[in-house]
Parts: structure tokens; sequence; C-alpha cells
């Protein structure tokens, strides 16, 4: 009985087909670097806002289409410090804030000269915790960067980047913020 189940498993196993092989990377990165947040039509007379720094984390995933091509996309996370400073000739102090943004962003990767690769594409962004201003919109990111691939499939990956968040806002405003982050993130995938 024993032989004619391993005879049936054998044959069984030529007739079914492997898995194929996906052609595709997974990395989680983490990173930080300098923020701004501006209006394109500043209000006369208003308060400003000025960035303070960031950090991101998150995780991408990217489908190759031969050796020099790949669509990328992932989930991450930044948090944004900041703060307001009162009208001019308003009294008041400065006052510090903070709050986070999820991206979920779609790039074209192009790698070139064996270890180099740059990228650029579309940026979601949904802000989450408690600000003055939505910024939950569509916005744009680019980036250049260097990866080395170890024999054993895994990589370790630098990046440097500038992604403008919200410049086609889902929830509109009058006058909306947008913010522009500029930065460097250090990865690693299999």
């Amino acid at each position: 009985m024993k032989k004619k189940i391993l005879i049936m498993f054998l044959f069984l196993a030529q007739v079914c087909a492997a898995q194929d092989t996906w052609y595709g990377e997974i990395a989680l990165y983490g990173g930080g670097g300098a923020n701004d947040i501006f209006r394109f039509d500043e209000l006369t007379g208003a308060g400003s806002v000025t960035g303070t720094g960031m950090w991101t984390t998150g995780i991408d995933v990217r489908r190759l289409f031969g050796d020099h091509f790949s669509l990328e996309s992932g989930l991450g996370y930044s948090h944004q410090y900041f703060y307001t400073s009162p009208a001019p000739f308003i009294p008041g102090e400065d006052t510090p804030g903070s709050f986070g943004i999820i991206t979920v962003p779609l790039t074209a990767r192009f790698d070139f000269l064996k270890w180099f690769f740059a990228d650029a594409g579309l940026a979601g962004s949904m802000r989450t915790g408690t600000s003055y201003s939505e910024m939950t919109g569509l916005g744009v990111t680019l980036g250049a960067g260097f990866q080395y691939n170890f024999k054993s499939d895994l990589f370790i990956r630098v990046r440097a980047f500038g992604s403008q968040y919200a410049l086609l806002h889902f929830m509109p405003e009058d006058y909306p913020y947008t913010l522009w982050n500029s930065g460097v993130t250090l990865g690693a995938g299999y």
C-alpha cells in the first residue's frame, strides 16, 4: 500500500505545474530629511509654517520587466515636524506641532551602470492625526540611488528623493497647504 501511494505521488508530481518565478523584489526602508509646508498662494498678513524635519519608513514591492525597467509601489509612513508663527506684528509665540502622512507611491524605475537607478512617479497621501490642513491628495515623487545585490539575492539600497504631496487635494480647501519632503532612505530586501 505504501509503495502504491509513493508511486502515485511521484507521477502526480510530474503532472503538477510548479510555481512560476515572480521576478520581483520586496524591501523595507527607513530614513529622514527636511520638509517644507507652504501654500502656492500665500495669504497677505497670515502666520507662517516652518518645517523642522521628518522621518520615514515603509515597504516597497518592485516588479521587474527586463534588466533595466521596473514598476514599484508600496506603503510608507512619514512623520512631519513643524512650528507655526503668528502673523507679523501680532503678539504670540511659535507653536510646535507634528502630524503623519501615509503614502502609496507608484513609480517607474530605470536601472543603469549596474548598480545605479532613477525613479519617478505619483504619490497618493493621506494625513493622520490632527493638523491645521488636510494634505490628503495626489502628488509626485522622484529619486535616484544605488542598489547592491549580494549573491544570495539579498540587497541593500540607498535612495535620495524629493516628494511633493497633495498637489491635487482630495478634500477641497480655499487656501490649501502642500508638503515637500526631501531626504535619504536606506533599505534592505530580497
